[in-house]
């Protein structure tokens, strides 16, 4: 059966299917137990994350720049999550949806339950079409919402890759933020 279901799906395509859900699973371990103080904490002075949105009320946004500052800033955990949310459901939708919505269309989650649900709901399709992808469908040019065609493959590797860095630097900063400190206390 493993090696029938090899040959059908592609070794390619269940390499990326595999590391995908693997990826996944690490990273939801990972952010087992995260409440709304640490989901919010900003790692730095400076950091980006997500706040409340100034020019819409009762919504939620996040910092970005396509061309972020020198040295980039460093990012909250709300802000990763919400990056591959973001990520996961515009590179989606412009490959394989109606290519309606930009990244100022999304709604930002204000906690980590929420974040977390949407971060898991927009993986679902992902997931969804590598079940039953072939080597040959990830050869298929797509639309993508940066300008040139992508191929499927392609739009999938991007996703993998968001999601293992941006998974890392979330499990460094969970590791981080119980042995932060006070800075008003003493070195010790």
């Amino acid at each position: 059966m493993c090696c029938r279901y090899r040959l059908t799906m592609g070794i390619a395509t269940e390499l990326l299917r595999t590391s995908w859900e693997e990826s996944a699973n690490r990273l939801a371990r990972r952010c087992e137990g995260l409440t709304d103080e640490e989901y919010l904490w900003p790692p730095a002075a400076d950091a980006w994350t997500v706040r409340p949105d100034p020019e819409r009320p009762g919504r939620w946004t996040y910092d970005y720049d396509f061309a972020p500052p020198p040295p980039a800033p460093v990012t909250s955990i709300s802000w990763r999550l919400v990056h591959l949310i973001a990520d996961n459901e515009i590179y989606w939708e412009y490959a394989f949806g109606p290519r309606a919505r930009t990244f100022p269309d999304l709604e930002v989650p204000s906690t980590a339950r929420e974040a977390l649900q949407d971060w898991h709901s927009s993986r679902r399709p992902v997931s969804d079409w590598l079940r039953s992808a072939t080597d040959a469908d990830l050869a298929e040019p797509r639309p993508s919402h940066l300008g040139d065609p992508r191929t499927a493959g392609e739009v999938v590797r991007i996703l993998l890759d968001e999601q293992v860095h941006h998974g890392a630097e979330i499990a460094l900063l969970r590791d981080l933020y119980p042995r932060r400190r006070d800075p008003h206390a003493s070195p010790g």
